[in-house]
């Protein structure tokens, strides 16, 4: 079975492909559909659907309707993750596991008392702070509405739960995509005979080109089964990206670093050198007068980005080879050179006599080192 993951990002995980962990097992509906605001909403935007929704099936205006209450503990629960950012940035990356005190995420708490100095239609109900933090307990309010000695009705069918685990990929993996074939083992509860047992299967991952070490893929309805009519959970598979085997690219988000070594010559008159980029080799020009720090950019050659067909830049540190040993007409015309750049003012020859300066230095001063430690040791 081959699956589309979404995307989020995450903190990343070691280690390889392990035994998929069950995150939750409620049936709950996405808490932004609950409120009806779009994934990027403010959190004054979280707030107002919120009230209006509480208005709207708030138990004291709706007496003869049953499911008003269970629509009202829902926009409450859903408004106490979303209008806390620690709570949504959790619910973001991992859904209503992140959220579930017992999932191991760290979840739990909420955004505080959502009701504070707001009161329902004609002030016949008030909220009044209570327990650690103000928080709400929405079994609480749901007793406050209906008295504690009610019957509850039955739960309908309940949604899979969310399965967790990791895939390592290479750098060219990561870079191009893949296709991974993942062995997922969870332990599945009976939830009419209250019997475990464990399931096996395997599913297919297509990561998408441009996917980063650390980012987490989200593919929906491919976690545990639910109960029969209900859907199965979400499958978070958390993402491990090895380094360039060789160490010569290097990686920042859609841009690639690499070194190009090129010659005193090539630094100071200029030519041309190649470039092992992502997709092949390209021959790079190298302006007259580079500077020993100097940095020349491939536009287009990194990493495409995640839902685009734009790619990040390839740039090229230049680092520049000192010959070790030189013949003794090479240095003489070099120590000539030497002598007429430092009578250059400007212009081109001073742009050369700049670059080759501190070269010029590096060598003669290696050289001036090594005849110290000869007459030492003489």
């Amino acid at each position: 079975m081959s699956a589309r993951p979404g995307l989020s990002s995450s903190a990343s995980y070691t280690g390889k492909t392990q035994q998929v962990r069950s995150l939750s097992s409620s049936a709950k509906r996405d808490f932004y559909e609950v409120l009806n605001v779009a994934r990027g909403a403010d959190k004054g935007t979280v707030k107002k659907a919120y009230f209006k929704l509480a208005k709207k099936y708030h138990p004291d205006t709706n007496t003869d309707d049953d499911s008003a209450a269970d629509k009202f503990k829902e926009a409450t629960e859903a408004y106490e993750v979303l209008s806390d950012p620690k709570q949504r940035e959790l619910y973001d990356n991992y859904g209503h596991a992140g959220v579930d005190p017992n999932s191991g995420f760290g979840g739990g708490g909420g955004g505080g008392n959502p009701f504070e100095g707001f009161n329902f239609n004609d002030g016949s109900f008030h909220f009044s702070q209570g327990g650690p933090g103000g928080e709400i307990d929405p079994e609480e309010l749901f007793d406050a509405f209906f008295g504690g000695g009610r019957s509850r009705r039955p739960r309908g069918p309940r949604k899979g739960a969310d399965l967790q685990m990791h895939v390592r990929l290479t750098f060219q993996e990561a870079v191009f995509g893949a296709s991974k074939d993942l062995h997922l083992r969870y332990q599945l509860r009976d939830s009419s005979t209250g019997q475990s047992s464990i399931k096996e299967r395997e599913v297919t991952v297509d990561t998408p080109a441009g996917i980063d070490n650390g980012m987490n893929l989200r593919l929906s309805g491919q976690g545990a089964e639910g109960d029969p009519g209900a859907s199965r959970g979400n499958l978070l598979v958390q993402v491990i990206v090895d380094e360039d085997k060789d160490g010569y690219f290097q990686r920042d988000g859609v841009d690639i670093h690499t070194e190009a070594p090129i010659s005193l010559t090539q630094a100071v008159l200029g030519g041309m050198v190649d470039v092992r980029t992502l997709t092949g080799v390209v021959e790079m020009k190298i302006p007259k007068g580079c500077q020993i720090d100097s940095k020349l950019l491939l536009r287009g050659k990194g990493v495409q980005r995640l839902q685009s067909t734009s790619k990040g830049n390839h740039i090229v540190h230049l680092k520049m080879e000192i010959p070790k040993k030189i013949t003794p007409r090479q240095e003489e015309l070099l120590r000539e050179f030497d002598e007429e750049t430092k009578e250059c003012g400007g212009g081109v020859s001073g742009r050369l006599a700049k670059a080759a300066g501190s070269a010029f230095e590096s060598f003669f001063g290696s050289k001036k080192k090594d005849k110290k430690k000869k007459d030492k040791k003489k």
